[in-house]
């Protein structure tokens, strides 16, 4: 599914603190990966950044998601059994954003009333490994990796941002009935900074 152009395990200069303690440790390695384009089908909210609303509503959105099984109406359209949360439709002067939680779709598949359907083409990213928590400190390590991600990372890697949809992707490393620590790996899509 995606393609390994390079591995950044090197650590830049301010990326010495390599661990948040307070959730286990949070490493700043990544990968750079291209990801072959894929369509997505799946339910969609409208958030924001301001007041840290993102960080409010985006787990409730899953939290709906899961009590109403929401995803057992995407099960028979997906690839794999992963599912994405994915960050699109940025409008920089609000800080608004849509999103997604769906599947990476098989070609030709029909979209069940009430959801959506975007198509993302190859991208770059760097792709970032939330550390293993417990499942009760499993949004926090999330929220606190993005956080690293845009607060450490990126401002010193020799990288911007693409301007293209972000990924959060959920496999069976965040199953809660076969783990005890769970997982998630988060996806930037970047570009080299030009100089």
């Amino acid at each position: 599914m995606f393609e390994l152009v390079y591995n950044g395990g090197g650590k830049s200069s301010v990326l010495q603190r390599k661990y948040i303690s307070n959730l286990g440790g949070i490493g700043m390695d990544h990968r750079i990966v291209t990801k072959p384009g894929f369509e997505i089908i799946g339910f969609s909210i409208r958030t924001r950044t301001a007041d840290g609303e993102n960080n409010r509503e985006i787990p409730a959105f899953w939290q709906r998601y899961m009590e109403e099984k929401m995803g057992e109406r995407l099960s028979g359209l997906a690839v794999t059994n992963a599912e994405y949360g994915i960050c699109d439709e940025f409008d920089m002067d609000s800080g608004e954003f849509s999103y997604i939680i769906g599947v990476e779709v098989k070609e030709g598949a029909e979209a069940p009333e009430g959801t959506i359907r975007r198509t993302y083409p190859e991208q770059t990213y760097a792709v970032f490994t939330t550390p293993k928590v417990e499942p009760d400190r499993f949004t926090e390590a999330i929220q606190s990796t993005w956080g690293a991600i845009f607060g450490e990372w990126l401002p010193q890697s020799g990288y911007e941002h693409a301007a293209a949809a972000e990924i959060e992707y959920y496999d069976e490393r965040c199953w809660r009935d076969r783990n005890e620590l769970l997982e998630m790996d988060i996806y930037i899509p970047i570009q080299r900074k030009e100089d």
